[in-house]
This record gives structure tokens, sequence and C-alpha cells, in this order.
């Protein structure tokens, strides 16, 4: 394999570049990262896998599937087909069906979604060459700090002007982690990020539409497209993050934090340590969560009805208010972001499930008689970051009979604060993977994933994930 003999020089001054300190830190870091980050990663992957495979019937993923099926086979599985693809077309494929029913992890740094971007891309290329579980991890947490420390350089400021940080921020993550995989050096690295940059791009205008799930796909195909081509010789500058045309200029404000403090602590802690990676409950926007929860919560202790309700209201976040945009929403696209419909199905059903995302259940009757009694209000405008970066967020239930009952949820569920048990985690798991895997499979599937560690080829792992009927 080609490796690049450099990319173009930063212009003025001696300090390195974030390019340069971020590709010297992947090439070059040792894989001893220690048990805790291990296992979150290796809970990170079952996580996404489960949503992998939920997801790969979502008309999301099917479109993706149809797309590339003429563009030639290859030795990676895309999950729910018969057929193998190439690397970036895997990617591409698993990347949306990981995230097609957001089910799949968020992280707050980075407000994306890192596990869907970044696994299907190391999966597709560690299939290529039968790498070991161990390798796939170390590559994960290696992308997961990328992810955060560009996460905490660009945001909220890069967020609030509208990019989908999984799109964005994602593809570079999912490039590093690439690069990490393929065991290409330094100089080269600095280039597939180079790259990355060029291929970074997405809105948050089309939250509502099988385009916000493709952003995932594309970001882990853009970054195997990115670190394939710096490993065969492509070059970028080194400026494309932090010089005058680059990321943090262009793409963020002036009230962006930059990339000093963040790169200072590159691995010390590790991010996936530091911030962890929170795994949803529910298979819809993140920022639902803590509404659901305190719904309820509230539904248990008080025994609440439709009937004995006259109106919900949900003190949330205003950023918040912005991407939960649907307050009627037209299909189950629209609903995972209206908190209107999920709030209404929770007090029906006393759950949310990815059974409730559909279009005969988005049209269901006594769903819709509730969505005009719902309401979202936001909070107060804070004038520094949340402590642990989360505002308590308040459901208050207003009663036929003039009382008013409330719940404040303080940390949200799922969250390195409020983890998810072992034993939540793999009823997820199961319940994701019911519909797609014999028992059998499925369970031969879930103890690959618990010894991925001793796996000397993820071959012996993906050969168990679902292929088409």
């Amino acid at each position: 394999m080609a490796i690049s003999s450099g990319w173009h020089s930063r212009s003025g001054g001696s300090a390195l570049s974030a390019v340069t300190t971020l590709a010297r830190w992947v090439a070059e870091t040792s894989d001893d990262h220690g048990e805790n980050a291990y296992a979150r990663a290796r809970a990170g992957l079952i996580d996404t896998l489960a949503c992998l495979v939920a997801g790969a019937n979502d008309p999301a993923s099917i479109s993706v599937h149809n797309t590339i099926a003429e563009w030639g086979v290859g030795p990676a599985t895309v999950v729910g087909t018969d057929a193998g693809r190439p690397a970036p077309w895997a990617a591409l494929a698993n990347g949306t069906a990981a995230n097609a029913l957001d089910y799949d992890d968020y992280d707050v740094p980075a407000a994306s979604h890192p596990s869907a971007a970044i696994l299907p891309a190391l999966l597709a290329l560690g299939e290529e060459s039968g790498v070991s579980g161990r390798t796939l991890l170390d590559a994960y947490i290696i992308g997961i700090e990328v992810q955060m420390r560009l996460g905490e350089a660009l945001n909220m400021s890069h967020f609030d002007k509208g990019f989908h940080s999984t799109a964005t921020i994602g593809t570079l993550a999912s490039a590093a982690a690439c690069a990490r995989l393929l065991g290409i050096d330094a100089t080269a690295t600095g280039n597939a990020l180079a790259i990355a940059t060029s291929l970074a791009a997405g809105f948050k205008s089309q939250l509502g539409t099988t385009a916000i799930h493709l952003h995932t796909g594309l970001a882990a195909h853009n970054g195997v497209l990115a670190a394939g081509l710096a490993s065969a010789g492509a070059t970028g500058s080194s400026e494309t993050l932090d010089g005058e045309w680059g990321v943090l200029r262009l793409l963020a404000d002036v009230d962006a934090p930059g990339f000093d403090r963040p790169l200072a602590k590159l691995g010390n802690p590790l991010a996936i340590e530091e911030f962890g990676l929170c795994v949803k409950p529910y298979p819809c926007c993140s920022y639902a969560t803590a509404s659901i929860d305190a719904l309820l919560a509230l539904r248990a202790d008080y025994d609440l009805v439709p009937e004995e309700i006259t109106g919900i209201t949900a003190t949330i976040p205003a950023r918040n208010i912005e991407v939960l945009k649907f307050p009627k929403p037209a299909d189950e696209l629209e609903a995972r972001f209206s908190l209107e419909y999920c709030l209404a199905v929770a007090l029906l059903n006393g759950e949310v499930v990815v059974d409730d995302f559909t279009p005969t259940a988005v049209l269901h009757e006594p769903v819709r008689a509730l969505l005009s009694r719902i309401h979202m209000e936001a909070l107060p405008e804070l004038t520094g970051p949340p402590s642990g970066g989360f505002e308590p967020e308040t459901v208050t239930v207003d009663l036929a009979d003039g009382r008013s009952v409330a719940r404040t949820i303080s940390e949200v569920r799922g969250s390195s604060a409020l983890p998810l048990t072992e034993a939540e985690l793999m009823e997820k798991f199961d319940s994701c993977v019911a519909g797609s895997l014999s028992k059998k499979t499925a369970e031969l599937l879930k103890q690959s994933l618990l010894g991925i560690d001793t796996l000397d080829d993820i071959r012996d792992l993906t050969r168990h994930l679902p292929t088409g009927s």
C-alpha cells in the first residue's frame, strides 16, 4: 500500500496545525487504552449492531441497497442483502441502516451519532482484510476521540449554524478511525483528515426525511474513501481545520471554543471515558428522551389516562424545540422528531418502541387526538454551558379536576451519568434482532460481540449478521 510523501505545509509560524496534531496522535498513540475504554467500546459495538440489524429493512436503507446493487460485488457484508459489496458501498448502506430508526447512540460534545458513522466503516474495511476484534475496537476508540474533540472545538456554534454534526464531524472521525485500522503513518493520516474535510457536508434542514439518515451512511462511506485515497498517495492541506479557509472559520462562528484545549488533552483522558456514549432507550430523537421519561414516571405515579388530561407541557431547551419541529407528523420520519407524537404514544401505551414508528402507527386516531393537547415551552437561556452538558427538563400535566402534576428530569437515561444497565442493553439488543435472526443465530451473534476482544478475524462475527431472504 503506497504511503503519501507529505501534505501541504501550513503557512506561517511553527506551531503544529490541528490536522498535524490529530494525525500524529491517531497514527502513533498506543493501543493500550485500558479495560474500561475497551468495555465501553464493546458495549457501543453491541448497541450499534443491534440498531443496524433493526434498521436494515427501513425505507432509508432499502433505497441505498437498491442504488448500490449494480455497483459491483465485494467482501463486505451489507446487512439485509445477499450480496457482499466493496467496502465504501457497504459502509454507506450499513451506516444508513444503523441510524435509520434513530435508535443508535449519540454524544454530547459533537451533538452527533458517532458510532453509526464510525463502526460501519470499520466493519467494511475490516472484513476486506480480516482484522482482529481488538484491532477493530482500538480504531473505534480512536475515532470516538476525534469525534468528541472536534465536537468540543466547534460546538455548539457549528451545530447552531445548521450543520448536522453526524455528517460533518462524523466524516472526519470515520476517516481517522479508518486510517488507524489501515495502519497508515501520520503523514498519510493527516492527508486522510484533510481530504475528509472536503467530503464533510450535511444540514439539519434534512430532518424528517431519509436524507438525515443517509448522512450517517455518507460519513461512513467518506471515511473509507478518504483513508483509502490517502493510503494511495492523495494529499490534502494541513490548514483545513484551523487555517484561514479551514473548518473552524468557515463552519463555525467566533463563539466556537477552538482547538487548543481539546487537542491538549487528546487521549488524556480518552473521550470515551470522559464523556461516554449515550445509548438510547427510545427509537426517536434523543432530545425527546428526558420528556418521555418524565411523562412515563407521572403516568405510573398518578395512573394517568388521556380522558383526565387537558394539557401536557414539556419545558425544554430552545435548541431542542428547533429540532423537534413536527407537532403533527405526517409520517414515521417526522414522528421521530416530534415530541408531541412521542409523548402521546408514551401516555397511551406506557412505552415508546420501534413499532410506534410505522405509517399505520403514526395515523392511529387515539394518538392524533392527543397531539393538540401537548406543547413545548423553552427553558430560560443559560449564560454558559449546562453542568454536565444537560439542562434539567420538566413535564407538567394539567388534569380535568384542576390539579397539575409535574416531574423534572435532571439526568437523561442512557447517558454516562445514568447509563443503561448491562441487562437493559442486552434487552435492547434482543428486541432489535428478534425479527431478523433466529434465536440460535441471534445468540451466536451476541456471543461473538461479547467476546469480540478474542476474535482473530471479525468475519467470525459478521457471518452471523442477517442477509436477504
